[in-house]
């Protein structure tokens, strides 16, 4: 008997791990994704438009181009907003009133039209304090804010960070070639035997790529404390100069239920308990097919922002190094040839006349900096 009764619970457990499906239909290019918030404040409104893909699907989502974008108002007024780069759209600076409902308005390539619910605007408190923290293993970055009136309750933070590096080794060298194309030696790359700067100090950004929410409504107080970036210790982030600008947005009680759903089903592995795209459906509505799904909530609220730097100095060991080596070449056509996969740096010895004797190299990522990054200083940098 007890045998028989092990039998039918494997049976019943085995039979019970069959992989779960679900019936979606999803449209030819995918769901309209609608990210971003209409900035009722000072600076730039950022609409970003793409097509949401399956689990299963290998490829990129993909941006939605040539698009009609705008805002509009209960009271007839219109603005539009410009395709910046691939599927961002860009209003430099809006000027909305405070007592008027806006809505968003997306006309695709194909015709099809979108419109977002009207909605009140919600005043945001500015950001108190970016601030840092420096465990053993890295530094925690972290953001403070609070609405004395306790009416905001629901937040949410986007961050840039641009941080300026340099390459391990300086360079005045570039490689000589004969007729054939092959390497024979190495000469100063400017005549008067200059470092090529331009590929010495370079800058690099990134975005957030998170959904970063936060909400007080179960707190006393209108008041966050919250972590939003960890950088790891020892991170070329902070070799030279580093900086992280954070902006932040109230929210509306139902937009932050919709991105709460969102950031659960971007940062779930596809399981049978993961949220579906019905469940994914905000304040945005296709004009001609009510039933069509699209993806997204738009809130209207002012936008602040604030930026902090930090250098190594500042911090306690952090520790950072290059990893990189230089090799010592004599400038003969056979040794350079041998060693031409590494990036000549500067000259080691030269003769009473100035010809090159022997040089140094090293990897091309450990000379030229704009394989990673760009030789542009910010407009925000401070030196």
């Amino acid at each position: 008997m007890k045998k028989l009764l092990y039998s039918c619970i494997l049976m019943l457990t085995l039979g019970c791990k069959q992989r779960f499906e679900p019936q979606i239909t999803q449209p030819v290019n995918g769901y309209l994704v609608v990210d971003g918030t209409i900035n009722s404040g000072t600076g730039p409104t950022t609409i970003r438009l793409s097509r949401a893909i399956l689990l299963a699907d290998s490829t990129r989502p993909k941006n939605e181009r040539n698009a009609i974008v705008r805002v509009e108002g209960e009271n007839n007024t219109q603005f539009p907003l410009i395709e910046m780069s691939p599927g961002i759209y860009i209003a430099s600076q809006l000027t909305l009133n405070a007592n008027v409902k806006y809505r968003l308005y997306i006309k695709t390539a194909d015709n099809k039209e979108y419109r977002s619910d009207f909605t009140s605007v919600i005043k945001t408190p500015a950001i108190d304090a970016i601030r840092w923290e420096q465990p053993a293993n890295g530094l925690d970055i972290y953001v403070n804010a609070h609405d004395p009136q306790n009416n905001t309750r629901y937040y949410r933070w986007e961050w840039s960070e641009t941080w300026e590096f340099h390459s391990a080794y300086t360079t005045q060298l570039d490689y000589t070639k004969n007729n054939l194309g092959e390497v024979t030696g190495v000469k100063y790359k400017y005549p008067d035997q200059a470092i090529d700067t331009n590929v010495y100090v370079c800058w690099k950004t990134e975005p957030s790529t998170n959904i970063l929410i936060g909400s007080t409504a179960k707190l006393v107080k209108d008041s966050v404390d919250l972590p939003l970036h960890f950088i790891p210790r020892a991170s070329q982030k902070i070799s030279v100069l580093y900086s992280i600008n954070v902006r932040q947005n109230a929210l509306s009680k139902n937009g932050y239920d919709f991105l709460s759903r969102m950031k659960k089903n971007t940062e779930s592995t596809g399981t049978l308990f993961d949220a579906q795209p019905s469940e994914l459906v905000g304040n945005i509505h296709a004009v001609n097919n009510p039933l069509e799904v699209v993806i997204g909530f738009i809130d209207v609220a002012d936008v602040h922002e604030k930026r902090i730097f930090i250098q190594p100095s500042d911090l306690d060991n952090w520790g950072y190094r290059s990893g990189c080596t230089e090799t010592l070449v004599p400038n003969i056509p056979d040794s350079v040839r041998a060693y031409s996969y590494l990036t000549p740096t500067m000259a080691a010895e030269t003769s009473p006349t100035g010809a090159i004797i022997s040089f140094y190299g090293s990897d091309i990522a450990c000379v030229i900096c704009t394989l990673t990054g760009v030789h542009q200083k910010p407009s925000f940098w401070p030196r």
